[in-house]
This record gives C-alpha cells, sequence and structure tokens, in this order.
C-alpha cells in the first residue's frame, strides 16, 4: 500500500517554525537599531539647520535673535514665526520683508511625543533640562537651540 501525502509532518512545522524564529531573532534587534540611528540623524541634522539658520537671522538682524522683537522686547511667542516668514532686518513680521525665510517648518524632535515635538521651551542658559515637556529648548543669552527631549542627540549639547 502506498501512501500518497502532500502534507507536512508536525515535526516538519516545528522545524520551520525554529528556523523562522532564529531569523527572526536577529533580524529585529538589527532593524530597530537602524530605526534609533535614523531618529539620531534626523535629529543631528534638524539641530544643526536650525542652529545655522539662527545664525544667519542674527547676521541678518544686525546681532538680534528671532525671540527679540523690533522693539527690543522678548517675544518668544514669534520665535518660529520669525524663522519660517519673512521679516524686515529689525525683526518685524512683513509678508514683503526683506529677509527670511530661514526654515520651511519647524522642525519635529523624533525622541518626543508628537504633541510636543516642535515646541520650544525658552530659558537663559543652557544646557536643556531634558525633562521631555518640549522638544527644544532655546537659551536666550546664549542664542542657542538644544534638544529637550529625554533621549536623543546626546553629541549636539
Amino acid at each position: 500500500m502506498r501512501n500518497d501525502r502532500k502534507g507536512m509532518t508536525l515535526v516538519e512545522i516545528m522545524m520551520v517554525v525554529l528556523v523562522l524564529s532564529i531569523m527572526a531573532m536577529i533580524v529585529v534587534p538589527k532593524i530597530s537599531v537602524s530605526s534609533d540611528d535614523a531618529r539620531e540623524s534626523a535629529l543631528l541634522t534638524d539641530l544643526r539647520t536650525a542652529r545655522e539658520m539662527i545664525r544667519l537671522y542674527k547676521v541678518e538682524h544686525h546681532g538680534r535673535s528671532p525671540h527679540v522683537n523690533e522693539i527690543y522686547q522678548k517675544d518668544t511667542g514669534n520665535f518660529v514665526a520669525r524663522m519660517t516668514q519673512k521679516t524686515d532686518p529689525d525683526g518685524a513680521l512683513n509678508p514683503n520683508g526683506s529677509c527670511g525665510p530661514y526654515l520651511r517648518e519647524w522642525p519635529s524632535n523624533p525622541y518626543s511625543s508628537s504633541d510636543v515635538a516642535q515646541d520650544i521651551k525658552f530659558g537663559k542658559n543652557p544646557p536643556s533640562p531634558r525633562d521631555g515637556s518640549t522638544g527644544w529648548y532655546y537659551a536666550t543669552k546664549a542664542h542657542q537651540i538644544y534638544p529637550n527631549s529625554g533621549t536623543g542627540g546626546e553629541s549636539a549639547d
């Protein structure tokens, strides 16, 4: 009598599952490391770009930082607008201004939750508190931007 089985035995199925499990144990950690590397790279690129554009803003506005308005008063509420819209050389927002925009949009910190990733906390001095309450920290005396997430951008401070 001939046995014409066309299916797999339980042992064969177990072997396939075991091989796939071993492959998954090797591949998954590499994917997660790549994801962390990509987030770190994105954060550092955005940080470098933001810092350069803040420097350019200061040059075009006679040393004035984007957190200062046209009458030299602290105006943190329009910081992002001054970086993403046109301004006059005195820092006044003006759609026909001769300066800017410096950034198409303010970057999101990939290590922060989405609801605060673009928010900026302002303080007088570095370093960033790294409390995660905002995506970014701007030191007003140093005129410098830092990541404010609990992790990421470790080499940026």
